[in-house]
């Protein structure tokens, strides 16, 4: 079932897109859509899966970064979509406009700010998988079989990195301690298995990992205020953030 974007404009330059159910999206991303005129909230680009959806013309992109020499590359380029897979932060970000309680000049100058800090992310992380090489390693790693997790010194020693530096190196690419990440990717993983309504709580469980399904219950309920069964029944969870 698609969930309904709500959608914040800044004069005829920016247009935020932000869907309602972003706090129980187990890894929501931003795309970031360049334009020589805004397009209408309903076409193509509006059916992206994407939480945090923003449009911007590129005369309002050299406004917001002031003519910083990377974003000359960036518009002389043919790129006009860019991904932002921080969860962490995109989660925050989309929350913050929901909740945004601003209105007229204040409200443009929170929306601008909120872009602004997209931005930021944007082109501090050109390269970051190359720069976090283990912690990517890692990542795949943790998902490739939550039945088998290595600990922290095993999964250290299969990226090729001490421990100390696979916690910082993982925190900085994805703003989470490598449990952290894990236990909010098994939830997440469960929330969809369990909306799917093709395996039993039990196989759920067992599948992500949890030694038993009244584990694998309370910590769903946890995170999200609902029991897996009942999130089933519902099968759209509107979750308080």
């Amino acid at each position: 079932m698609e969930q309904e974007r709500h959608y914040f404009s800044v004069g005829d330059g920016v247009e935020i897109g932000v869907i309602e159910g972003v706090s129980s999206m187990p890894f929501p991303y931003a795309e970031i859509h360049l334009h020589t005129y805004l397009p209408k909230s309903d076409s193509g680009h509006s059916r992206t899966k994407a939480a945090l959806l923003v449009h911007l013309t590129k005369d309002e992109w050299r406004s917001l970064l002031q003519n910083v020499p990377i974003e000359n590359g960036i518009l002389t380029g043919k790129m006009t979509k860019f991904h932002i897979n921080n969860p962490v932060l995109v989660r925050r970000v989309a929350l913050e406009i929901l909740k945004s309680g601003y209105n007229d000049a204040g409200r443009s100058m929170f929306l601008r700010a909120k872009v602004v800090e997209l931005f930021v992310e944007l082109l501090a992380r050109p390269h970051a998988q190359g720069r976090f090489t283990a912690a990517f390693a890692a990542r795949r790693i943790l998902a490739r079989d939550p039945l088998h997790m290595p600990t922290m010194a095993a999964l250290s020693r299969m990226v090729g990195v001490t421990q100390r530096k696979l916690g910082a190196e993982f925190r900085q690419a994805f703003g989470l301690s490598v449990s952290a990440w894990l236990a909010d990717w098994r939830l997440g993983r469960g929330l969809e298995l369990v909306t799917a309504d093709d395996l039993s709580m039990a196989d759920i469980a067992t599948a992500l990992g949890y030694a038993h399904l009244s584990a694998f219950t309370a910590a769903f309920t946890k995170k999200f205020g609902i029991s897996p069964t009942k999130a089933r029944s519902y099968r759209v969870l509107e979750v308080q953030p």
